[in-house]
């Protein structure tokens, strides 16, 4: 590349634009030049504006250009957004630790539970991620099929480690803190001898439980002890739903299935 013409003319002050622009040169580069030892040349405020005019817009569309190229790969990399999944599996009573106490468990068999439990929860798991492509009628009746099915299986693979009384009292406390969902055991519904009209009814009821624990938990985040406020509050309020669903015949049935009635900790953890 060569120097523009009249390049070594001391009295030639400012370099015209186009000679700028024809030899693509920057314009630090001119400084350089232009303060070498010997040369006059300086940029005075007429040249400087003559250098912005003329490079001004064409940095302009360079930053656009580089801009748009930059943000490119950035959309490309975008995924649809997939829904949002949770903890589906039935709540494991016995790693609530007022529970363990309340069984007498061991060091052992808290353990071989521990065991049990991953390994049920590792044969359902693939029924259980399906829900999530499920609309919502459909996703809540096979959710209930799919925590009978759990729990028998669980229960079976628990016979050998709790003995007699614990798996008694277990069986009370998960139909305890079930609640509604209980009410959609067929040999619950048999017991109890559910009409229709309070099987309609029972969604309305579960759809209420659901809410109160996700608003509890949210709450609970924050202020734990505001949390434990609600949480009593919504024991007392889901048992008066539960004396206005059931007959007082099916309140008493229900006792005897449920045995003493317990007292649960509050024992929200990230899911």
């Amino acid at each position: 590349m060569g120097f523009p013409p009249k390049w070594g003319n001391r009295s030639h002050r400012c370099l015209p634009g186009d000679y700028l622009v024809q030899f693509n040169w920057p314009a630090r580069r001119l400084q350089n030049l232009a303060l070498r030892s010997g040369d006059t040349f300086r940029f005075n405020k007429e040249c400087i504006m003559r250098v912005v005019n003329v490079l001004g817009p064409v940095c302009l569309l360079l930053t656009s250009v580089v801009s748009a190229g930059a943000s490119a790969p950035t959309q490309a990399q975008v995924k649809p957004v997939q829904p949002t999944t949770t903890n589906l599996y039935p709540t494991p009573l016995y790693q609530m630790n007022d529970v363990s106490k309340t069984l007498n468990l061991n060091k052992d068999q808290i353990n071989r539970l521990n065991t049990l439990t991953n390994k049920i929860q590792g044969q359902y798991s693939t029924q259980y991620g399906k829900l999530n492509n499920l609309d919502d009628a459909t996703r809540f009746t096979r959710q209930q099929e799919l925590n009978q099915q759990y729990y028998r299986d669980w229960n079976k693979g628990a016979t050998d480690i709790l003995n007699n009384d614990q798996r008694l009292r277990y069986q009370q406390l998960n139909h305890q803190y079930g609640g509604f969902n209980t009410l959609y055991d067929p040999d619950v519904q048999k017991r109890l001898n559910l009409t229709p009209a309070q099987m309609k009814n029972l969604r309305d009821s579960v759809n209420w439980n659901n809410q109160q624990l996700q608003n509890i938990r949210k709450t609970w985040t924050s202020d734990p002890t505001k949390g434990a406020q609600q949480y009593n509050t919504y024991w007392q309020e889901r048992q008066q739903r539960f004396n206005t669903l059931l007959t007082p015949a099916q309140q008493q049935t229900w006792r005897e299935l449920t045995g003493e009635p317990y007292t649960f900790q509050p024992n929200f953890t990230p899911r």
